[in-house]
């Protein structure tokens, strides 16, 4: 019994030494598996992370474009963008100014106060937009958004902007405000940064006679759990509701069987309508010409008193430099006669 102990003792050895191989093997071909799935997870996530390119930046104002995450090639049917698109300067104005926003700013004003809706865009932002966004739907392709950041000229060293992204789907354009400089954010307290699900109670809307489109379930987009502030437009009624008014007021008119002589009176209705249009042009014109002064003035006034300043520092560095250049001046003594 005691002669065959070492035996066995030895064969239990090596039967526990492949044991441990065999799970060593095991253990390694796991470790393998999971850094497998996890490249797979991360070369997965890559193809959803979204880029940017900025495309336009003056003035405080930025345009660009962003992937868009929410588009899917592999759905059946496949989810992308309406992009490239082609709208005119003045369609984009249209547009941005058929809509409104209202919120509050801080946490308890928006409690006892009803916020009334304002424009989501001045003029001249609109006039500074419009061909930064043409230009921008034109270069965008369908997996994409375009983006706009705006400053307040008022506040411009102000955390608050006016942020947002546009796109077409299908017959929609869909518009996303992500912040508006006029409502102030809450302070957290502690120098800590605003949360980014603070959306202010904003709340876009549509002013008339546009209105805002319905969209069907089946055609609403994915929108994630940051983009709570949205509206959707069909732009071809936006735009033909400009003249929606003029025509309201024609067919309320009695129609009355006129001669064939005074047929071409309809003609001056058209000229009217071109003058109005045209008279609108030149009023926007001014107003750009307008705040282009206004912009050079404030520069010239900024680079005014830079230039003040750097010939004091100038003074300053000279008299450092040479400190008894002015003592004969100052310490002369008049000259006797």
């Amino acid at each position: 019994m005691f002669v065959n102990s070492p035996l066995r003792h030895l064969a239990c050895a090596a039967a526990r030494l492949a044991e441990l191989t065999r799970f060593a093997q095991c253990g390694r071909a796991a470790t393998g598996l999971v850094i497998g799935q996890s490249c797979l997870l991360v070369l997965t996530a890559c193809g959803t992370i979204s880029h940017e390119r900025l495309l336009y930046r003056a003035s405080g104002i930025q345009v660009g474009i962003v992937t868009d995450v929410s588009t899917d090639e592999q759905a059946t049917p496949p989810v992308r963008n309406r992009h490239p698109a082609n709208l005119t300067p003045q369609e984009i104005r249209t547009l941005l100014g058929s809509l409104e926003v209202s919120g509050w700013s801080g946490t308890l004003v928006g409690l006892f106060n009803t916020p009334q809706p304002r424009p989501v865009f001045t003029w001249a932002e609109m006039v500074e937009l419009a061909e930064p966004l043409a230009a921008a739907f034109h270069e965008a392709t369908p997996r994409e958004r375009v983006f706009f950041t705006i400053q307040n000229h008022a506040a411009p060293y102000d955390g608050d902007r006016t942020s947002g992204k546009l796109f077409f789907r299908d017959d929609y354009l869909h518009i996303v405000l992500t912040d508006h400089y006029s409502l102030l954010q809450t302070d957290p307290g502690g120098g800590e940064k605003r949360d980014l699900r603070d959306t202010k109670g904003m709340k876009l809307w549509v002013v008339k006679p546009a209105r805002a489109a319905t969209v069907p379930e089946e055609k609403e987009p994915r929108w994630n759990a940051f983009e709570k502030v949205h509206i959707s437009l069909r732009p071809v009624e936006v735009l033909a509701e400009r003249r929606a008014p003029q025509a309201i007021t024609d067919s309320s008119r009695p129609q009355v069987a006129l001669p064939t002589a005074e047929r071409p009176a309809l003609k001056g209705d058209t000229a009217a309508m071109n003058a109005t249009e045209t008279l609108h042009d030149l009023r926007l014109q001014i107003r750009e010409l307008t705040n282009a002064n206004l912009d050079l003035r404030s520069q010239l006034k900024e680079q005014s008193g830079t230039i003040e300043k750097l010939q004091a520092e100038f003074e300053e560095l000279r008299n450092e430099k040479n400190p008894g250049a002015r003592e004969p001046s100052s310490t002369r003594k008049p000259s006797r006669k």
